[in-house]
């Protein structure tokens, strides 16, 4: 078997999305037939994740995911994607209201403002679904949808166990060298 490691740390954005693409394309190019993605992200471009998200559910290789500190925002959607999931002791995860930015946008009509709501609305739902789906059979499951629209979560490692984010609780360990292949972005 060979495992091919993504090491990713940095926010998401159109950028570093296409990046942790490509990386996997790479790795399956390469000959990967099990690709881990170490990652640690504040979250950020909700397009951006849900594309990544989806994009990764697409690998003809099984995903594992392992949270190496800090899972936050659409970054937790990104995380979910894998078929294991792990996360190192003393690492956590933040489920918040969702947002966006609009640079330097300095008006807008009622029929946009309405737009950006049934969008946020929308996608808050997306997230929703994600998480029920890949967190259904968790001994703690959560009413994810309260922290969405209201109070922000945390979980710590051990309660993201409990509420089924993840398998376990587990020391990223890297293997030998030779064993395995690592990418990772810049």
């Amino acid at each position: 078997m060979a495992l091919h490691i993504v090491h990713f740390i940095g926010p998401i954005n159109h950028s570093s999305a296409c990046t942790v693409r490509n990386l996997c394309l790479q790795a399956l190019q390469a000959g990967a037939s099990e690709i881990e993605l170490h990652l640690s992200s504040e979250g950020g471009n909700m397009t951006a994740g849900f594309a990544l998200y989806y994009f990764l559910k697409s690998l003809p290789v099984p995903l594992t995911t392992h949270n190496m500190g800090n899972i936050e925002s659409i970054a937790v959607v990104i995380f979910l994607a894998g078929t294991k999931r792990r996360a190192c002791p003393g690492s956590r995860f933040l489920v918040h209201p969702l947002n966006w930015g609009f640079g330097n946008l300095v008006a807008a009509d009622h029929s946009r403002v309405s737009e950006w709501r049934e969008c946020l609305d929308f996608d808050a739902e997306r997230y929703a679904n994600i998480y029920e789906e890949a967190t259904r059979g968790g001994a703690g499951p959560d009413d994810i949808r309260t922290h969405l629209f209201g109070n922000a979560r945390l979980f710590t490692a051990e309660q993201a166990l409990a509420a089924g984010l993840i398998d376990s609780v587990t020391q990223a360990r890297l293997p030998a060298h030779g064993e395995t292949s690592h990418w990772w972005n810049g």
